[in-house]
Order: structure tokens, then C-alpha cells, then sequence
């Protein structure tokens, strides 16, 4: 179902007026009544989103989590360092957002959550494909998912310096290093 121009309109305005917010101060001192003032929403609109602050964040990463997710459906076609490009591209072009979600001291878990839900992701449409390469699975899949979230999150905090190529192929050349070990 399609969402109406006006919801997401309004959902926009309160999001980016969140993360204008979230550059300035903690999430726990943010309020509801601040974010309508500046988004000019009454309360009840927003409460119609959202059940209060937190809950907003956790869509909003959910939402900037699954917009990486339709990308990597998206590139089905492509290789694994084309389609990790691609997310690092995106991340980079919203990098106000996704470096504000790594660097959350509220919200830790931010990098590893995207990490493990794009490497689901690949690894789900891999065993589509009929690829011969085993699954990771268990502690290779946790091993993976937290190097690759803890390269992904030193980019974040670091100012994204690296470009995007660059830091796909450390992730993959340090993955294929890991993985040939076993």
C-alpha cells in the first residue's frame, strides 16, 4: 500500500527536524512539543506516527535500514563489492543521518543491526541464487557482521575521509581473509 504524499511529507519534516535536533542534543532531551514547534505540527500528528521520541528513532533507523535492504534487492544482479558500494555510496549521501545513528551514546547498536540485516540480506538472496558458497552461519556470521560494523562505524566517526570503493574492498578483502581461515 502506498503511503500518501502528506504522510510522507509529514513524516519527513518530523525526521529531519529530529536529526536537526539530535546534532544539537541527547535524545532524552528532546522533546515531542519541541519537534512540532519546529516542524509547525500540532502534537496529535505527530503522536499519529509516533508513540514519543524513542519510538521515532527506531523507525527512523528501521526505515534508513530497510531503504538499504530494497538496494541490495535491488542489485541482484551485481557483485558483492558492487552492491557493498552501493550502500556506502547511499550512507555517504546521507551522512549527516547515518553518522548521527552510529555515534549515538544512547544507541549503541546502530552499525551492528544494519551490518547483520544487510548481510542477512546478501546472504538470504545468495542461497536464492543457488550459490555454492556455504551460509555463514553462527559464530562466522557474528565474527563477520561485528568486523564489518566496526569498520562501517570508524568510517562514520571518522568523517567518512575513505571513499566508499576504498572501504568496500578493505570490508571485502578482510572478509575473505576470515573466511578462507576456516
Amino acid at each position: 500500500m502506498k503511503t500518501d504524499a502528506r504522510v510522507r511529507y509529514t513524516r519527513m519534516m518530523i525526521q529531519q527536524t529530529f536529526l536537526d535536533l539530535l546534532k544539537k542534543k541527547t535524545i532524552s532531551k528532546i522533546t515531542v512539543k519541541e519537534i512540532c514547534d519546529i516542524a509547525q505540527i500540532n502534537r496529535a500528528t505527530f503522536y499519529k506516527h509516533y508513540q514519543d521520541t524513542y519510538d521515532l528513532l527506531e523507525q527512523f533507523q528501521n526505515e534508513a535500514i530497510q531503504g538499504l535492504l530494497a538496494l541490495i534487492e535491488s542489485s541482484s544482479e551485481k557483485s558483492t563489492e558492487q552492491t557493498l558500494f552501493s550502500i556506502l555510496t547511499v550512507m555517504q549521501e546521507n551522512k549527516e543521518m547515518f553518522a548521527k545513528f552510529a555515534t549515538m551514546k544512547e544507541d549503541k547498536s546502530f552499525s551492528f543491526r544494519l551490518a547483520v540485516s544487510c548481510f542477512e540480506k546478501m546472504n538470504e538472496m545468495r542461497m536464492e541464487n543457488g550459490s555454492s558458497a556455504p551460509a555463514f552461519s553462527g559464530i562466522y556470521f557474528g565474527y563477520i557482521a561485528g568486523g564489518t560494523s566496526g569498520i562501517i562505524e570508524y568510517w562514520l566517526r571518522s568523517g567518512m575521509k575513505e571513499s566508499p570503493a576504498d572501504i568496500a574492498k578493505t570490508i571485502l578483502k578482510l572478509n575473505s581473509t576470515i573466511t578462507q581461515a576456516f
